[in-house]
């Protein structure tokens, strides 16, 4: 081995232990901060959740990599969205709840991720998002449903990930269904803002062994759409196939081919 391929690795190794230990301090941090902000109320919270996704992006620029976002004039403040956004990495959260902090994002969310994630799980169990069971369609869709109307009477928006899992390798899943007509039918009216997110999947493509450095997490916010009425299944299905492409357009060199769901 070469004297500049040892002198890389120890970069990339020290470049991982920092940015994983900002990371997790930032979590832990703010895991306590929230504690003590939600008992001053939801806006006192929201803001330290928002705070909160602002220190682990520039934790992840200990990597050598940088955060950046376009289109954020498709995005009115005070008024609420059902966002929806491709799934690369737990960092597409990240970005979303810092860049688009102003809409006051929660999240549809497995309930897995509501158990020991620092700061992360807090917020999931107490900040007003979806947990939902996958095993349980009905508790899903009462879950949504609860808060989908809630974004309608306290004017925040919703984030969804329709593929239901990360990609592995940039490249997008089709689109399901479910979640996403629940939430346009408990909030009608409400525009859907779709948001392209990329980069996470490559920093984490050597699964930690080490981090990619210099990678850049792009958020591109695109024009909101008006969904049409979701009892109306060959227009649902085509807002659906446009809301797909329109975010896999965002994506470097269109994102290429759609991957398989997991059956």
């Amino acid at each position: 081995m070469s004297l500049r391929t040892l002198r890389d690795a120890a970069v990339d190794w020290a470049a991982t232990v920092t940015s994983t230990t900002g990371v997790l301090s930032s979590l832990l941090a703010f895991d306590v901060i929230q504690r003590v902000a939600i008992r001053r109320g939801v806006v006192p919270h929201q803001r330290a959740v928002s705070a909160m996704a602002h220190s682990v992006n520039q934790a992840f620029r200990l990597t050598g990599g940088f955060t950046s976002a376009e289109g954020m004039e498709h995005a009115i403040p005070g008024r609420p969205y059902i966002i929806v956004s491709n799934h690369q990495s737990l960092f597409d959260i990240s970005l979303i709840s810092d860049y688009l902090s102003f809409l006051q994002p929660r999240y549809v969310s497995k309930r897995e991720n509501a158990r020991y994630i620092p700061g992360v799980s807090y917020n999931l169990q107490h900040g007003g998002s979806a947990l939902i069971d996958r095993k349980n369609p009905e508790q899903s869709r009462e879950a949504i449903g609860t808060v989908a109307r809630r974004m309608i009477a306290e004017g925040w928006s919703v984030v969804i990930f329709p593929e239901g899992t990360r990609s592995r390798d940039g490249r997008m899943k089709p689109f399901r269904e479910g979640g996403l007509r629940t939430l346009i039918e408990n909030a009608p009216g409400v525009e859907v803002l779709p948001v392209t997110t990329s980069g996470g999947w490559e920093v984490f493509k050597k699964n930690l062994r080490p981090v990619v450095r210099n990678i850049e997490m792009h958020l591109k916010v695109h024009a909101p759409l008006l969904p049409p009425d979701p009892r109306d299944t060959d227009a649902f299905k085509t807002f659906m196939q446009t809301v797909q492409d329109v975010i896999r357009g965002g994506l470097p060199d269109g994102g290429g081919p759609l991957l398989p769901q997991p059956a």
